[in-house]
């Protein structure tokens, strides 16, 4: 039997990250009609500093909700902090990477990143209560 934590922080996890990959694909496309010339390279960055905050994050909710139940408490609590490591390193290493080995426009790749970031940070208290 699966434990309800597990079960509601997966759906909010899923929540999340389509709140983000909405969030970054509109905001993209706003990037490309205020950018026409250069459009697609602005769309580009933006999906790609957006990328890098939801691929570490989908890897930390699958890394942070595999167990599940009372008795895998302690699991639970490594799996977390294991979870929030990974997402760091691989954070990192993918804005490190769009911004040292692409010419994607930094406005664009940060601007996408941080809108993100805060769309992470804001989704869990509008969603909070609908899980």
């Amino acid at each position: 039997m699966k434990n309800t934590l597990t079960a509601s922080g997966k759906q909010l996890a899923a929540k999340l990250i389509r709140a983000q990959v909405g969030t970054i694909f509109l905001l993209a496309c706003v990037f490309s009609l205020v950018q026409p010339v250069a459009g697609y390279t602005y769309f580009w960055g933006v999906v790609g500093g957006g990328l890098a905050v939801i691929i570490p994050t989908a890897l930390f909710a699958w890394r942070a909700f595999r167990a599940g139940g009372a008795r895998a408490a302690q699991q639970i609590v490594s799996n977390f902090f294991a979870g929030e490591a990974l997402k760091i390193c691989f954070a990192i290493a993918l804005l490190i990477g769009l911004l040292v080995f692409t010419t994607l426009p930094l406005v664009a790749v940060l601007s996408g990143y941080i809108v993100a970031l805060v769309v992470q940070w804001l989704t869990p208290i509008l969603f909070l209560n609908s899980t």
